[in-house]
């Protein structure tokens, strides 16, 4: 019976079955590492250690590209040399290895500029000129290599950075094969550094924001509480002022003339807008310090408006404006802050006077199915569609529109009160308009009342995070 012959590996086979396998012990540790390290630094010293622990070499140093300096700069040394002395001499030696992209000399940057593999039996080569000669002999002597391989790390065929290993071999001893694995290698660990770099920059740039969010916060409370006592300083002399300039204007100290009189009109006019924008900014200081409370009666409606409009009669008649409303309009009830809700309707009906030269402001009720809505239509400047959205937000005057169409300008808080007021109360705030010069409506709706008549008012607080003017 005939035997089947024996196959015999050949030398050659068998060291390229070892480093096969060398190379697959090289890629599962990288996929280790990449699965459990976060920690960019970490990841950088690992993918380091394990191109010379898992093939056998002595040595590797990875660079790092440095883009807002354009160097590259050493991030880390192989930590398999035992030898304590030699350790020490090589990282004394390469502690702070920094080699400008311009200096096309070395060995390193060629690799990162072509994108391809560089050999070279000088080490000197890989690390001048930050490292002197002399040293980078002593260390390639110590540690007996004869062949250094610089292989580019690259990710998404970005060059990153480059792996210098020191191998023990001749350069025709290294195998097309090694070479090959070193390439893969680095392309796959310039994906996995990459990543973390993004990660590590998402989380600085995420604990960056978190400190300034914190920042701002504080920033913003100073800023209430100056704008708080700011307010109340500047109050006190302005009800002052007004006062002189009342008694100027009912001529208590005697007669003036045209032209005086003039001038008085334009500071009784500056005064009052200042007040106004003092009694403004205190309101708005409250929302954002959470000190507005909201006490909800049952209303009526239309007897609210009613009394608001008595106050514009004359300012209305002196512009030859008509004031038009249902005097049929009453028992519409909503629940509302007294005092609030008739702030919104006054602001509402002053800014239809302010911003219409003539014609007619008309202010409506309306029923639906669980709002009452109220609006006030003037034929004004209008407002551009573009702009509707910037009306109600903090200081949301307009160029060429609502806010600056009247000589007598305004504070850009106005509305913004009304939104946070009617929203505060549960209702929705809004305006249309066909644009400039055809008018607007602004209008709000509040929810139709739960609370009947005789039982208690209801009281509640709502911070200014819950109302979605601020959010």
């Amino acid at each position: 019976m005939d035997r089947k012959p024996t196959y015999q590996l050949k030398e050659e086979e068998l060291l390229a079955l070892v480093d096969k396998n060398r190379a697959l012990d090289a890629t599962y540790k990288l996929i280790e590492i990449v699965l459990a390290t976060s920690d960019f630094d970490e990841m950088v010293q690992k993918i380091a250690d394990i191109i010379p622990m898992a093939l056998g070499y002595e040595l590797a140093i990875l660079f790092l590209i440095d883009d807002s300096n354009q160097k590259l700069t050493k991030a880390a040394i192989s930590n398999t040399i035992k030898d304590e002395v030699l350790k020490k001499e090589i990282e004394g030696t390469i502690l702070n290895v920094d080699i400008s992209l311009g200096y096309d000399d070395n060995l390193c940057v060629q690799a990162v500029k072509d994108k391809k593999q560089q050999i070279t039996d000088d080490l000197y080569n890989a690390l001048k000129p930050s490292v002197r000669s002399e040293h980078a002999n002593n260390i390639q002597s110590m540690l007996k290599t004869k062949t250094n391989v610089v292989t580019p790390l690259v990710a998404r065929d970005i060059p990153i950075g480059a792996l210098v290993v020191s191998i023990p071999k001749t350069e025709e001893q290294v195998s097309d094969f090694e070479k090959e694995m070193l390439r893969k290698f680095c392309e796959n660990a310039g994906i996995a550094l990459e990543n973390s770099r993004l990660l590590k920059n998402l989380t600085t740039t995420k604990e960056n924001l978190s400190q300034a969010y914190e920042n701002l916060k504080v920033l913003n409370k100073m800023k209430d509480e100056f704008l708080t006592v700011a307010s109340h300083e500047l109050r006190t002399p302005m009800t002052i002022v007004k006062s002189y300039l009342w008694m100027l204007q009912k001529q208590k100290s005697g007669k003036l003339n045209g032209k005086q009189n003039e001038y008085l009109n334009k500071a009784i006019s500056g005064t009052e807008r200042m007040i106004a924008l003092i009694n403004d900014m205190l309101d708005i200081s409250k929302f954002e310090q959470n000190k507005v409370t909201f006490i909800l009666r049952q209303v009526d409606i239309c007897n609210i408006i009613n009394n608001v409009l008595t106050n514009f009669e004359i300012k209305a008649k002196n512009k030859g404006i008509k004031l038009v409303f249902d005097e049929n309009c009453k028992d519409i009830f909503v629940d509302a802050d007294i005092e609030k809700i008739e702030d919104v309707i006054m602001n509402l009906v002053d800014n239809g006077i302010k911003f219409t030269d003539k014609g007619t402001v008309t202010v409506g009720v309306a029923i639906e199915k669980d709002n009452i809505r109220i609006w006030v239509k003037d034929t004004g400047s209008g407002v551009n569609p573009e702009d509707m959205t910037r009306l109600f937000h903090k200081f949301g005057r307009i160029d060429e529109s609502y806010t600056i169409a009247s000589d007598t300008g305004g504070t850009g808080l106005g509305l913004y009160i009304v939104k946070l007021y009617i929203e505060g109360m549960g209702g929705n705030v809004g305006v249309d308009s066909e644009g400039k010069g055809k008018g607007s409506t602004f209008w709000f709706t509040l929810p139709k009342s739960t609370i009947k008549t005789g039982d208690e008012s209801k009281q509640i607080d709502v911070p200014i995070q819950d109302i979605s003017s601020i959010k």
